[in-house]
């Protein structure tokens, strides 16, 4: 695959992260009883405090930005970039899925969450492939 493909599919894929998280937490509110909980102060059951609201907002915001690194940084950075931010996203999405799972069963913001981090694991694996590949450039680090 070549760098003007991969860049443009990794970055689609991100935006797809984000939109997919920010539909799991437009899910939650309208999940019954989730809004007079919020109003109250608490987001699942725990104390919402500014950590937690910029956690929420991160899940948005990096995959937007992550985005934009795709599309901006050489192919030797954006290939790794994509395989880290892609396996630490995924992989809390994948723990936060699980969690919810155990705790109270399986519904639609669950649903979405899971697609988001099967989205970022996605991007993980496709950097890793093209890391991976022998005629590939981004396997060699840049000559000074």
């Amino acid at each position: 695959m070549n760098d003007l493909l991969f860049r443009t599919r990794a970055a689609l894929l991100w935006v797809s992260v984000s939109i997919a998280s920010a539909g799991s937490m437009l899910v939650y509110v309208f999940l019954p009883g989730a809004l007079e909980e919020l109003l109250a102060g608490e987001f699942e059951g725990e104390a919402l405090t500014d950590a937690i609201a910029f956690f929420v907002a991160a899940l948005v915001i990096v995959p937007l930005v992550m985005a934009g690194v795709t599309l901006l940084v050489g192919e030797w950075v954006n290939r790794r970039v994509n395989l880290i931010g892609g396996l630490v996203l995924g992989l809390l999405g994948v723990f936060a899925v699980v969690g919810h799972v155990v705790d109270d069963g399986f519904n639609a913001h669950i649903l979405s969450m899971a697609v988001a981090s099967a989205l970022a694991l996605l991007i993980a694996t496709l950097s890793w492939r093209e890391l991976r590949r022998p005629t590939s450039q981004a396997a060699a680090p840049p000559s000074e």
